[in-house]
């Protein structure tokens, strides 16, 4: 197996190879590459072939930050076949590509359906666990073999009547396009602004590649509900491999009584099974949540509150992802952030640092 650099931006046989590789997403492709390049990150893509073909590979991001040269890489390395030879010749890569291009430390979170660290990478690999910055560690999967027969009767009694109310009190719901991205990127801040985050991606622009990157793949869906003709919520999905996502959402906070948000979600399963993928990613979850489900716990008050709680009308498959992993180059850094993971005041300025 070799490994070497893929120079161009537009990498269509890379983006092929994730397609059809049951590792492969999104934030891996070409196409997310050109988005983050908006926000000031820069790409280096490694790709594995055998015999001429792609069998695998990583996209790591690159952006300067307090600490120098800092890496990213999201849901990869994503390899045809996890083995221990496989994974330990993805680890290397990584190594080798940090050391040249003069990171100082790398973050990665492998794929969701990866078992790279719990099967393959032994305990003295120097992969330490994330404490720079938060990521997601557990997700809500919808699946979609079911049919929409079997998810509508799992959807409680009150949900249905909501989305019925939706429609009887005016609630109309509209496919958007390239003109309403501003729209939608309003919608999304006002969200952000009601939970106290910062919008993700954090402008116009960014948002406006995404939807160039991934719709002419048909990858990228755009709905609204509106109440007298004016948008009140909208519903980002992206398409990628066997899997849609539900990837940004956005909501002004009026018309709670009219229940906005309801009938686009059902809108988003019923497209994404139209089109045949197996999954509908909620894209997030209480890890809290995810351990009671699995664990058959019923869950707590607290948790029956959180905005996580209407999603399980629709998903069934409560999912811990792989933890995420930090790589410092210098083995002076490694061995301090060894130490400073074990002392709170310490590890809680680490994530700011990051």
């Amino acid at each position: 197996m070799a490994a070497w650099l893929s120079p161009q931006m537009d990498d269509p046989a890379w983006d092929e190879f994730l397609q059809n590789c049951p590792f492969g997403q999104y934030q891996q492709s070409s196409r997310w590459a050109k988005v983050k390049a908006v926000d000031g990150w820069e790409p280096i893509r490694i790709v594995f072939s055998l015999d001429r073909q792609v069998v695998g590979g990583f996209q790591m991001l690159v952006r300067r930050g307090r600490m120098g040269k800092i890496g990213y890489i999201s849901k990869g390395p994503a390899l045809a076949l996890e083995d221990s030879a496989w994974a330990n010749f993805a680890i290397e890569a990584l190594f080798s590509t940090v050391r040249q291009h003069g990171l100082q430390a790398v973050l990665l979170q492998p794929p969701d359906r990866s078992k790279l660290y719990e099967r393959w990478l032994p305990a003295r690999q120097p992969l330490l666990a994330n404490h720079l910055t938060p990521v997601i560690e557990s997700t809500l999967l919808v699946d979609l073999s079911e049919g929409m027969e079997a998810i509508r009767r799992r959807m409680r009694k009150r949900t249905r009547l909501e989305i019925r109310q939706a429609e009887e009190r005016g609630i109309r719901i509209r496919e958007g396009g390239e003109r309403d991205i501003g729209t939608f990127f309003r919608l999304m801040a006002a969200t952000c602004e009601r939970q106290r985050t910062r919008p993700n991606p954090a402008s116009e622009r960014a948002l406006l590649e995404v939807w160039r990157g991934f719709h002419g793949q048909g990858c990228a869906r755009l709905m609204f509900s509106e109440f007298q003709g004016k948008p009140v919520a909208g519903l980002f999905s992206l398409g990628f491999g066997d899997t849609a996502t539900c990837w940004k959402r956005g909501w002004s906070g009026d018309h709670r009584d009219l229940h906005p948000n309801q009938p686009l979600t059902l809108d988003a399963i019923e497209w994404a099974h139209r089109m045949e993928y197996k999954f509908f990613d909620f894209c997030s979850l209480r890890p809290d949540i995810a351990a009671a489900m699995l664990q058959g716990q019923p869950l707590s008050e607290d948790q029956r509150k959180s905005r996580d709680y209407v999603n399980l009308n629709y998903g069934n498959l409560p999912v811990i992802l792989p933890e995420s992993r930090v790589y410092f180059r210098n083995p002076l850094a490694r061995a301090v952030y060894r130490i400073a993971i074990k002392i709170p005041p310490l590890r809680d300025r680490l994530r700011r640092l990051g």
